[in-house]
């Protein structure tokens, strides 16, 4: 057999026997609570998408969905940004894919089955559709305002706690050597909150010119 890497066939994302539809083998979930996340293989057709989640499987229809959101996700301490698409419907529960592996942690090779399947979703959707679907980046404003309020936070405890230790090392009594890593962290945690929340900033985009800043 082959070897798919070598070949440059990934089989986690191919074309139907049907030229019609395409196929992407993804983790998913329905927004509720999971310790892990499902994998299902998506299929995209011209009417819409299809998957198995739960034992619960159909066609769920471009003319049912209601918004699309697109936003990054912390793939852990050490892991790359991750990336996550909502498909929000008239009915039902929306549908969440992500570029992650079940367990939320950093698998290269998922991310460009992805990036392929947000690609091929947009090209999908009619441009009837489009024309009223809400096509969303980030986090919702009510989550960023959250953050915002956390980064305010962070400067008044944290920039007041910083600003005790200059004023200690100035006056001797802390040795230089001894901020260094406090202040290195303080400054390492506040960009890790501000790259978050610009991240998450909310925001519309259009269906031709994808947010790909967000993916990952």
């Amino acid at each position: 057999m082959p070897d798919a890497a070598a070949s440059g066939h990934n089989p986690a994302m191919e074309p139907a026997a049907d030229s019609s539809e395409a196929h992407f083998d993804l983790a998913i979930s329905d927004g509720g609570m999971r310790l892990k996340l499902a994998e299902a293989r998506l299929t995209l057709s011209d009417e819409g998408i299809s998957y198995t989640l739960d034992d619960r499987s159909g066609l769920r229809a471009f003319s049912n969905l209601r918004s699309v959101r697109i936003q990054a996700l912390h793939g852990g301490k050490r892991s790359p940004w991750e990336a996550v698409i909502e498909l929000a419907f008239d009915r039902g529960k929306p549908l969440f894919v992500h570029s992650s592996s079940p367990w939320g942690a950093n698998d290269p090779g998922r991310d460009p089955v992805f990036i392929a399947f947000v690609e091929e979703l947009h090209r999908r959707i009619p441009a009837g559709d489009a024309a009223r679907i809400r096509f969303l980046r980030g986090i919702p404003q009510g989550r960023h305002n959250v953050m915002l309020g956390i980064l305010a936070l962070f400067l008044i405890v944290f920039g007041g706690a910083g600003l005790w230790i200059l004023v200690k090392t100035a006056d001797g009594t802390i040795p230089v050597l001894e901020i260094l890593f406090p202040i290195a962290a303080l400054i390492g945690f506040g960009a890790w909150i501000w790259q978050s929340i610009e991240k998450g900033r909310p925001g519309l985009y259009s269906p031709d010119r994808l947010p790909r800043d967000l993916f990952p």
